[in-house]
């Protein structure tokens, strides 16, 4: 059981209707704030472009490719198996051919080559035979696999958007904003996005132009793989997006048009969620299981049954990938639940990330299960498999939560792996199977360590810890929620990275009604402020769990996005619930409760704490036989099976929702203290409010009365 609420870090607050003061909000929390940049910012298409010569070595790089045209050369574009990597070989290919060029192209496979330029795919390279090989979101690391093709006398342009190391490969032309002598102004595009800005540098040097057909095709690719590859959606890739969308309506690649004809239901919006969440998955998934060559046919065919066969087949295999993925995902979780699993790695006895391992988990989904453990434990997750490539290895998939930096805490223990990359929120890693142990004893030390230097210090650095922090644009008045505010704060599309969806937060609000939806894994709520006649539906995906503890007539506060939801020919506003917080209890032992624990865990007497807290010791603080007995049946009832992270407030709801005792958040953190001493369960504080716990098999009689926390509140208890 999952029952937590996250910390709320609140920008500006408004009681009354003000939707321009809302804007400015909005604008100033980006940075933006003179005129120019505010009319540049909600331009409708133009924003910012730059001259793709600024790039180094891009006058270099057209001149080689046109000598190549000249020559009636062959070149061969070598990409990733990613959405990312197709769509940018794409881009390359359709133009190259576009003037009649012998191009060919190459993506590796993922279980055979493993990622980018490898030994291990440099034969394939040199049987194709070109004069000129241009690789495409890739490269930038591959120095031995460079230097060797060029010793072969082909020509070699890198083009790539990743992270530079030390050093540049030996190509003859390196395209990559990353490097450190770049002159580029924008750093931020993805794969596709340096592709693209490659062709518009062929169209404007004017000796091999660029039709409007395949600089159309380019641009909704471009689109696409910037929201697929989770870079910031800024500047000019935020214009890429705008540009992309508006030539998707109409799009003019056959594989685009024949996927939202497919995917794009009535009601449903062209926008960048369609993009992530219907239409990305299916490209990717050709990579993840195979290899890719079902989604390149999809973007770089004509004939529309190819093209139509082809979109069908990727969905074939999402579901297969879905298929695969739920598989690893519950052989994971079984794994981090397993009593037998050694205690030092116990979700109640550890603070770093999660990390589990399966000999032969498929490795094309490792990452998308690293998140959904990540999501559902509300830990850093690292799933490992073996590596198909070295049989002594593991490769690994992880993904941060919270503020947790993940690539940082790899980088410090860096003589652990074999290999690693990645950024603060996702890494892949490769450690030597035999060195599984002292990998994860070394994670673990780095993030314990870090942790409790920050705590000790009080420094505002939290690059190792996940802490749930969900930043909040603005509390709004319950009468802003509606279709002018939705369609004031529409002008900030896309959203994506360094410009996120707004959240706003709502409070007091009143339960009308509460609706179980896909048999119990999501919740409906419809809501009112208790005043007016006015209100709204309110869907919290992957929230189920809460419906034990919400009633219709409860109290709450709301943290929501705003969105428009069609049904039957109806438009009407729609929040996504990012959190929600019952309001449980009145009193300082509700409202201050975090403050209570933290004095408790000074060693503080009970009759102190409850002067702060201005109650009564025994009736506040003091848990009685029957609060004992209540928290233990509903706890064993929810949470006998596997293991369950809850805050105390919200154990406390649960509690008094499903029993006749009324409960507060110290009473039930004690008794928690004394089940867990007396052996009836295991339990891992998190923080002070914030607990991990799971049942032991026990067959055995236990007194309470035995244990420290009861004989050290007995003074103070009730008969």
């Amino acid at each position: 059981m999952l029952l937590t609420s996250k910390k709320w870090r609140t920008a500006a607050s408004f009681d009354r209707k003000d939707t321009d003061a809302v804007l400015d909000v909005l604008l100033k929390s980006r940075n933006i704030v003179t005129p120019e940049q505010k009319e540049k910012f909600l331009a409708r298409s133009d924003g910012q472009w730059y001259d793709p010569f600024l790039f180094m070595d891009m006058r270099k790089a057209v001149d080689m490719v046109v000598s190549c045209i000249e020559s009636k050369g062959k070149v061969v574009v070598y990409g990733d198996y990613d959405c990312d990597g197709v769509t940018a070989t794409t881009i390359i290919v359709r133009y190259l051919r576009s003037h009649g060029v012998d191009t060919d192209y190459i993506v590796p496979h993922r279980a055979e080559h493993g990622y980018g330029l490898t030994e291990n795919i440099i034969d394939k390279v040199l049987d194709a035979s070109p004069d000129l090989l241009i690789t495409v979101d890739c490269g930038i690391t591959n120095f031995d696999t460079i230097s060797k093709i060029k010793e072969m006398g082909i020509k070699v342009i890198v083009t790539d958007h990743h992270n530079v190391k030390d050093r540049l490969p030996d190509a003859d032309a390196v395209i990559c904003a990353k490097r450190e002598d770049n002159t580029y102004p924008f750093m931020d595009l993805c794969g596709a996005g340096v592709a693209l800005k490659f062709i518009e540098a062929m169209g404007r040097d004017g000796r091999y132009w660029v039709s409007p057909n395949v600089w159309k095709q380019a641009i909704e690719l471009a689109g696409i793989a910037t929201i697929a590859d989770l870079v910031s959606v800024v500047d000019e890739n935020r214009t890429i997006i705008k540009k992309a969308f508006i030539s998707m309506k109409d799009p003019v690649n056959p594989g685009v048009r024949i996927m939202n004809d497919l995917l794009l239901d009535y009601g449903k919006k062209l926008d960048e969620s369609y993009i992530s969440f219907n239409f990305v998955p299916r490209i990717n998934a050709a990579g993840r299981l195979s290899d890719s060559s079902d989604a390149l046919k999809l973007f770089l065919e004509d004939d529309e049954r190819v093209v139509r066969e082809a979109a069908l087949s990727l969905g074939r295999e999402n579901e297969e990938r879905k298929k695969i993925e739920a598989k690893v995902y519950e052989e994971a979780k079984a794994q981090i639940e397993d009593p037998r699993r050694p205690d030092e790695w116990l979700l109640t006895n550890t603070c770093g990330p999660i990390v589990v391992y399966g000999p032969s988990w498929h490795q094309g989904v490792l990452g998308i299960v690293a998140g959904k453990l990540s999501q559902h434990y509300r830990r850093s997750a690292i799933v490992f498999t073996d590596d198909s490539i070295e049989p002594g290895n593991v490769k690994g998939s992880g993904r941060a939560f919270g503020e947790f930096d993940l690539y940082g805490a790899l980088e410090s223990i860096s003589d652990q792996c074999v290999n690693f990359g990645g950024h603060k929120k996702a890494a892949g890693m490769v450690v030597a199977k035999s060195n599984m142990g002292p990998f994860m004893k070394a994670l673990e030390e780095t993030s314990r360590s870090a942790l409790q230097n920050k705590r000790s210090a009080g420094e505002d650095d939290s690059r190792f810890e996940d802490e749930d922090v969900l930043e909040i644009s603005a509390e709004l008045p319950f009468e802003q929620i509606d279709f002018e505010t939705y369609e004031a704060i529409s002008v900030f599309k896309p959203f994506g990275i360094g410009n996120k969806k707004p959240v706003f937060c709502a409070r007091n609000l009143l339960i009308t009604e509460v609706q179980s939806m896909s048999d119990g894994v999501h919740m409906r709520l419809d809501l009112t402020d208790g005043i007016s006649d006015k209100k709204v539906s309110a869907v919290g995906f992957n929230m189920g769990q809460y419906l034990k503890v919400l009633k219709t007539g409860d109290r709450v506060d709301l943290a929501y996005t705003m969105n428009e939801y069609t049904f039957k020919n109806k438009t009407d506003i729609s929040l996504y619930i990012e959190d929600i917080v019952p309001l449980c209890g009145d009193g300082m032992i509700w409202t201050k409760c975090d403050i209570a624990e933290e004095l408790y865990g000074q060693n503080n007497a009970p009759d102190f704490i409850a002067k702060f807290v201005k109650s009564d010791v025994s009736e506040a603080l003091v848990p009685s036989k029957d609060q004992y007995a209540s928290c233990y049946r509903v706890l064993n009832k929810f949470c006998h099976d596997g293991i369950s992270t809850a805050d105390s407030n919200l154990l406390a709801k649960l509690i008094s929702m499903n029993s006749d005792t009324v409960i507060n958040p110290f009473q039930v953190r004690r008794c928690l203290d004394v089940f867990s001493e007396v052996g009836i369960i295991k339990l891992g504080v998190i923080s002070p409010l914030r607990v991990c716990f799971s049942f032991l098999e026990n067959t055995e009689k236990v007194s309470l009365t035995s244990s420290e926390t009861y004989q050290r509140l007995n003074g103070y208890g009730r008969a």
